[in-house]
């Protein structure tokens, strides 16, 4: 699986509360144009703020990004050359939200739509679809989790619709629960930060900063 680096772009509501249920949710993914980008699947997992995405390529190989909140960072965790990495680096920046009113001009009733069994509402400049499911993760336009995006990254950009969605409790997060190790570094990983991964694989450091 081609590995491509990926600036995340944040829209973060900080007035998360602490009754925000915690979601799993599968999504499938299109490109959004012929020669795009983009995974067979995504899965999404959310707990207090913080979110694992992982990307599944169709040959079965993953990459997966941690986003855990400004006072920890956020972590890549992909392939290089045969080397499993881990590469550590902040939160990125906040990316001004769309309004829910944006250029649509559509009544109320014809923008629901019934995604994985859930009812949403499409609204934002790229038509997102948002059942108010709690903080998104970075990279996902408005101010609440949406079924359907389209997300954007360069010149890159892919469709993901939510194919299931999975209420998760804390139970689920403790240290007897399926998810307990879902917001660690995998064992086994060489963790640097984008300094140290240049050194790592001795490159000529890029033009600009390492997207991840």
């Amino acid at each position: 699986m081609k590995t491509i680096y990926i600036f995340i772009t944040v829209c973060f509501a900080f007035n998360l509360s602490a009754q925000t249920p915690s979601f799993s949710i599968a999504f499938s993914c299109t490109p959004t144009h012929e020669n795009g980008f983009a995974p067979s699947e995504v899965e999404v997992l959310s707990h207090s703020g913080s979110f694992k995405i992982t990307e599944h390529s169709e040959s079965g190989k993953t990459q997966s990004f941690l986003l855990l909140g400004e006072a920890v960072g956020s972590v890549n965790q992909f392939t290089f050359f045969g080397t499993q990495v881990a590469l550590t680096g902040p939160m990125p920046e906040a990316l001004a939200d769309s309004s829910p009113d944006s250029g649509l001009g559509l009544d109320l009733d014809a923008r629901e739509r019934e995604i994985a069994g859930i009812r949403c509402v499409s609204c934002g400049n790229s038509n997102w679809c948002a059942p108010s499911l709690g903080m998104p993760p970075a990279g996902w336009p408005g101010t609440s989790m949406p079924l359907e995006a389209t997300i954007k990254y360069g010149d890159i950009s892919y469709l993901v619709i939510a194919t299931s969605v999975t209420i998760l409790t804390d139970q689920d997060f403790l240290r007897s629960g399926s998810h307990h190790n879902t917001f660690k570094i995998e064992k086994g990983r060489t963790v640097v930060d984008a300094r140290g991964f240049v050194e790592l694989f001795q490159l000529t450091p890029p033009a600009d900063v390492i997207r991840y």
